[in-house]
């Protein structure tokens, strides 16, 4: 019996392999990546205008329609800011003409020089939160570009 006990006692004292202590986190790594991958080939991939009928209707990133031109970034100075819960939605003036986009979070004051990542585009989106329909908006990353 004493001798069961000092032979786990000595294996629990012992440290643990390299390959084994790494695993765990290279494994959540290796998922992180998978998932990572699979959002980037999704948003690649242009929806349908129309939209499914599926759980993704309710989710407004379920509907994102990505063009090649969203793959340039959009840059301007904002010019109208509107702050809708968790989220902000950002009128940017560009050389050409003036595009909405919405963003996580907080977003650059009005004035401010403003590059915006698209990850997506919706059209005729309307915001429940600020009770107005957008012919066209982005959802994005907004960054100073200062």
């Amino acid at each position: 019996m004493a001798l069961v006990v000092s032979a786990r006692a000595a294996r629990g004292a012992a440290p643990r392999s390299a390959r084994r202590r790494l695993a765990k986190p290279l494994l959540g790594l290796a998922l992180f990546a998978a998932l990572f991958a699979l959002l980037g080939w999704h948003l690649d991939t242009p929806s349908s205008a129309a939209g499914s009928a599926g759980p993704s209707a309710t989710n407004p990133l379920g509907q994102l329609s990505r063009s090649p031109a969203d793959r340039t970034p959009i840059a301007g100075r904002v010019e109208e800011r509107l702050a809708a819960g968790s989220y902000t939605y950002v009128a940017v003036r560009t050389d050409v003409d003036l595009v909405w986009a919405v963003t996580i979070g907080d977003a650059p004051p009005p004035g401010t020089r403003v590059k915006v990542r698209s990850m997506g585009r919706r059209t005729s989106f309307h915001s429940r939160r600020l009770d107005r329909t957008f012919p066209a908006l982005v959802f994005g990353l907004i960054s100073r570009a200062d």
